[in-house]
Parts: C-alpha cells; sequence; structure tokens
C-alpha cells in the first residue's frame, strides 16, 4: 500500500504551530504524560517561537474527595430537581470536573454531584 501525503496549503506560521503540537503530543505519549490533544491545540505563535499553554490551565478534570456525613447524591443533571441515579459514601475520592454548572460538578455522562460536599485533593494533580 502506498500512501501519498496531500500538499498543505497552511501558512508558515499554522505549519509550525501545527508541527509544536504534535511534537509535543508525540513527546508526551512516550513519557506517558497526561498532555491531549487538547492541551496541546491552544497554541499562540510570536513571531518564530511557539508557546504552548500550561497544561495546569487546561485542566478539566480534577480528583475529590466527598465530605458529606450521609453520603453524596449523584443526580442525572445538574441541580436538586433532577432524578436522583446514584450516591458517593462519606470520603470516597471522586474525578469530577474543575469546574461548576449551578453548583455542581460532573462526574460521568448524566452524572452530577453538589460541588458544595467535595474537598480537592491537591496530592493528586488535575487532569
Amino acid at each position: 500500500m502506498t500512501v501519498t501525503a496531500a500538499r498543505s496549503t497552511m501558512s508558515p506560521r499554522r505549519s509550525a504551530a501545527r508541527a509544536a503540537a504534535v511534537a509535543a503530543l508525540s513527546a508526551a505519549a512516550l513519557l506517558g504524560g497526561g498532555l491531549t490533544a487538547q492541551a496541546a491545540a491552544p497554541a499562540r505563535t510570536t513571531g518564530a517561537a511557539v508557546e504552548l499553554t500550561p497544561a495546569s490551565a487546561l485542566a478539566t478534570q480534577c480528583y475529590y474527595k466527598v465530605n458529606a456525613t450521609g453520603g453524596l447524591v449523584i443526580r442525572s443533571g445538574p441541580g436538586t430537581s433532577y432524578t436522583r441515579v446514584g450516591s458517593y459514601p462519606n470520603g470516597a475520592t471522586v474525578l469530577a470536573s474543575a469546574s461548576t454548572t449551578n453548583g455542581f460538578r460532573n462526574v460521568g455522562t448524566n452524572r452530577w454531584v453538589s460541588a458544595a460536599y467535595l474537598v480537592r485533593i491537591t496530592s493528586y494533580p488535575c487532569e
């Protein structure tokens, strides 16, 4: 099978940014790092230099500890009017969105918990 590359019509700045992003992703994959395509995408070019946004600024999920005596209710949406779909016991470690919606953090597809009962575990890095 023969593979031919399509001729690129990208500007030199955009081409440099793309090359830097691909290099960063390749290095992260080889080193087992948490850099993702989403993390490398917001590259800025300033002249000949390419600057990547730090991975910590792009974190989308962090680890939290449940701090609710009776446990924490998991709901189907970000609010108390949504259906209960489960619960976490007090002290459980949860991977949840770093941002909140209506005071709730997303913990999965159609799974939300109140941010008021989650304490960030700073010894684990955000992803």
